[in-house]
């Protein structure tokens, strides 16, 4: 298993091919929706299935204890 799968380029209209093996290694299928967030560190984006944003929204949603005292300056 690898965490580099090789180089995509930025088309006139900003899109990019995901490469075939991290699409199947991911499981990532024609018309899947992915979310875009920008590093805190600018160099760069990270895609996530919104199938997992939804898991991790059920998580916090259920968790009593993420909206505790210490947590609400977070948000």
């Amino acid at each position: 298993m690898t965490d580099f799968y090789g180089v995509v380029t930025v088309s006139d209209k900003g899109q990019i091919a995901i490469p075939i093996d991290v699409r199947r290694e991911l499981d990532i299928k024609t018309g899947d929706r992915l979310i875009v967030i920008k590093r805190k560190d600018n160099a760069g984006v990270i895609l996530l299935k919104t199938e997992k944003m939804d898991s991790l929204i059920e998580k916090i949603r259920d968790d009593d204890s993420f909206f505790a005292q210490g947590n609400k300056e977070d948000l």
